[in-house]
């Protein structure tokens, strides 16, 4: 009887030790701040419209911060989703650029004669249907 007792608390402490071993982790990058970084992005503007007419949108905060000079600077989480989007004073037009991911230096590319999500869907669409042969010879 005392070996059974014995070998149930034995187990016991394994399932919470290993439980423990895989979620505490997880449980302190929970409560670890992000880190914020000072975000410097360029505008590469391909279209026809004002440069004033672009801002960057951060899809975390919905913050939209101008470009000055081709330049925006703005302060975020590192790796926060943030999208080349139209001012708020340009109401008129319409621009939604493709989610990238913030890092200290970027540059975002206005192109109004190609839809960026429309290219997003045709890459994932010839990588999910492409053969593997035609992978080898690319």
């Amino acid at each position: 009887m005392r070996t059974k007792e014995a070998a149930f608390v034995f187990a016991c402490i394994a399932i919470i030790a290993l439980g423990g071993l895989f979620l505490l982790p997880k449980v302190f990058k929970e409560f670890k701040g992000e880190e914020v970084i000072r975000v410097r992005v360029t505008l590469e503007n391909r279209c026809t419209i004002t440069d004033d007419a672009f801002v960057v949108l951060d899809e975390s905060t919905k913050i939209k911060t101008p470009f000055y000079g081709k330049i925006a600077i703005l302060r975020t989480e590192r790796n926060a989703p943030l999208r080349l989007w139209m001012s708020p004073n340009f109401p008129q037009f319409r621009y939604d650029g493709e989610i990238q991911r913030a890092q200290e230096e970027m540059v975002m590319i206005s192109d109004c004669n190609r839809n960026p999500r429309m290219d997003s869907v045709m890459r994932s669409m010839r990588e999910a249907f492409s053969s593997k042969e035609n992978k080898k010879e690319e």
